[in-house]
């Protein structure tokens, strides 16, 4: 123990016996009061600054779905395209299996070659749109943890202020 603290130590005894058990007691209720209000502000505090946070984590969910749905849209008729040039591609693989003269062969095999053409295009824009999309849902799911953990510090917060108690 250092000087100071040997000093700060006696002087503290010397209170509390010349403010006897009485006024020692009051002393100690008003410190105790005074620490729990203070304590009760800074969770309260924490518990308005957490509110703030998930406002505008909530706020940026809504953005994002909005951003998503309208996503999802421009995708659906991309995928419809797709399907449309997988079907016909697997309709000219049936048509070239039927054919047996050599130029109904060519024929089918040159239509091939234009819908795997489109078909590709359509899979380059797909896979454009479907990048955008994920990289959107990446950030909800992230929010989304980040969300969950505020919750559980609020909860935490709640649970101090409640043991609070002047």
């Amino acid at each position: 123990m250092t000087p100071e603290e040997s000093l700060e130590a006696k002087r503290l005894e010397a209170k509390a016996a010349m403010e006897g058990p009485e006024w020692t007691a009051k002393r100690e209720r008003e410190e105790k009061v005074a620490q729990v209000t203070s304590e009760r502000g800074q969770v309260e505090k924490s518990l308005s600054d957490l509110t703030r946070q998930k406002e505008a984590l909530e706020l940026e969910w809504v953005r994002l779905d909005d951003e998503r749905k309208i996503m999802r849209e421009k995708l659906a008729p991309v995928l419809e395209r797709e399907r449309q040039t997988e079907e016909a591609e697997a309709k000219l693989e049936l048509e070239e299996a039927k054919a047996t003269i050599p130029q109904d062969k060519q024929a089918v095999e040159k239509k091939r070659q234009v819908i795997q053409a489109t078909r590709r295009e359509v899979e380059q824009e797909k896979w454009v749109h479907q990048e955008k999309l994920w990289k959107v849902e990446n950030v909800i799911e992230t929010n989304t943890v980040k969300y969950r953990a505020l919750l559980d510090q609020e909860d935490e917060l709640k649970k101090r202020l409640n043991s609070l108690a002047i």
